[in-house]
């Protein structure tokens, strides 16, 4: 009964930040409405890889995760529920759906502060989404490291607040491996150390590329964890304690590469490593990858601001020389 509590909580009574900083107006603009969401989403869900939200998709993950069935239906049962939910009491899964899929539509066109509110109206559907583009905007958009530490702490604690729901459910898990990641990078060595995540999160990784070796996110993710690794204790250290070692975190991001070269994250994730690694030794790698980035097509408001962070170091660097 306590953690229904703290469920009902976390998604009838939350606040939302009043300061969310825009999607730039200088950046490519993007318009998901109608029937262009389902249109495009094999490319805009290439790093995930997700069914599209429909009414079929929901329905398969209540019958998965009964948890998450019963607890959806105990929000649709709250006198303010969102009318989407409401209508799961009379068994109509297809508003959750379309309002689903708005959270996804305001994702991709930026409007990360709308996607995140409205998710969190939704019930477990929606926050998992809503969660998404929380992190997508903190990792992004914000540049001060205090707020953006905090809002990945608070993504990070609502996810694990939602994850019983659906123990094993690949994004979910992935986004809470994604919170702890940046965390860590965020922190100095010994606040790192003493958070506990760097195991966890590298075995979330590890288990994730196992059960899904197409996604190139995972060995992506999982590069970079090593090279924050060797960054701060070296290969040898590294090895002994964590596994990491920077054969293995290139190893990782060549995994990556040829499984996805067209997402801007891929070749972002990829810089920011090879930096950590050794800036000096791997100067004209960084640049030839930036190249490549600043060249990708971009289909959504993510893309363009991770092609937009490969420009901006690719500026820097080619400066610097």
């Amino acid at each position: 009964m306590r953690s229904v509590s703290i469920l009902l909580l976390f998604f009838c009574c939350q606040t939302f930040a009043a300061d969310w900083q825009p999607y730039p107006a200088e950046l490519p603009q993007f318009d998901y409405s109608d029937s262009r969401l389902q249109e495009f989403w094999p490319q805009l869900n290439q790093g995930p890889g997700l069914p599209y939200p429909d009414e079929t998709f929901l329905r398969d993950m209540m019958a998965t995760y009964p948890q998450l069935a019963e607890y959806t239906l105990t929000l649709a049962h709250q006198p303010d529920a969102h009318p989407a939910l409401q209508a799961l009491l009379n068994d109509d899964l297809q508003p959750l759906a379309a309002a689903s899929q708005q959270v996804w539509r305001l994702h991709y066109e930026g409007r990360f502060q709308q996607a995140y509110e409205l998710g969190k109206q939704l019930g477990p559907a929606g926050a998992i989404p809503a969660l998404y583009s929380k992190l997508m905007y903190a990792a992004l958009i914000v540049q001060d490291k205090d707020t953006k530490l905090a809002t990945f702490r608070e993504a990070a604690a609502e996810s694990e607040r939602l994850l019983p729901l659906a123990p094993d459910y690949a994004f979910a898990e992935f986004g809470l491996a994604y919170a702890h990641a940046r965390i860590l990078e965020l922190l100095d060595t010994s606040a790192a150390t003493a958070t506990g995540f760097l195991g966890d999160t590298q075995d979330a990784m590890a288990n994730l590329q196992e059960r899904y070796p197409q996604q190139a996110l995972y060995p992506a993710m999982l590069g970079g964890l090593h090279a924050g690794v060797v960054e701060r204790v070296g290969s040898f250290v590294g090895r002994i304690t964590y596994g990491s070692t920077e054969s293995r975190a290139l190893a990782a991001f060549s995994r990556a590469l040829e499984l996805q070269n067209q997402l801007p994250v891929i070749y972002n994730e990829y810089v920011n490593a090879l930096a950590r690694l050794d800036e000096d030794k791997y100067h004209d790698s960084m640049i030839t990858l930036l190249q490549q980035c600043v060249k990708l097509p971009v289909l959504s408001a993510e893309e363009a601001l991770n092609r937009q962070v490969c420009a901006n170091h690719l500026q820097q660097w080619q400066g610097a020389e």
